[in-house]
């Protein structure tokens, strides 16, 4: 018998379940339009079809889809996150996402001044 070592890994979801949750979240994201469908599309690559059954939850996209639909989506991001059990990098997400804004509106304001 080989010694516990090491952290626990997250449970693994099955293939339904996850095929739901990665729906969902592109869901939440983008809704359930044609317009949905087309920017699964064009993120991925991948044909109309194969956009439907992702954003309906009936099939998972595979490691290479999924880390673009990552790469895209926030909702998908956020999921991957709390499934690896690595939700605390959600919150270095969010405070460079809040950097960027903040740089954004303290450029606005630089130039609404140089207007005057």
């Amino acid at each position: 018998m080989v010694p516990k070592s090491g952290k626990d890994v997250p449970k693994r979801p099955s293939e339904s379940a996850f095929a739901q949750a990665i729906g969902q979240a592109l869901r939440s994201d983008l809704g359930a339009s044609r317009r949905a469908t087309k920017s699964v599309m064009r993120w991925a690559g991948v044909s109309d079809r194969t956009a439907r059954s992702w954003l309906q939850g009936t099939h998972a996209p595979c490691g290479r889809h999924l880390v673009t639909l990552s790469a895209n989506s926030r909702s998908v991001m956020e999921l991957f996150l709390l499934m690896t059990g690595r939700d605390s990098c959600l919150l270095s997400i969010d405070l460079e996402a809040l950097e960027q804004e903040l740089q954004r509106s303290i450029n606005r304001l630089r130039e609404l001044r140089s207007a005057r």
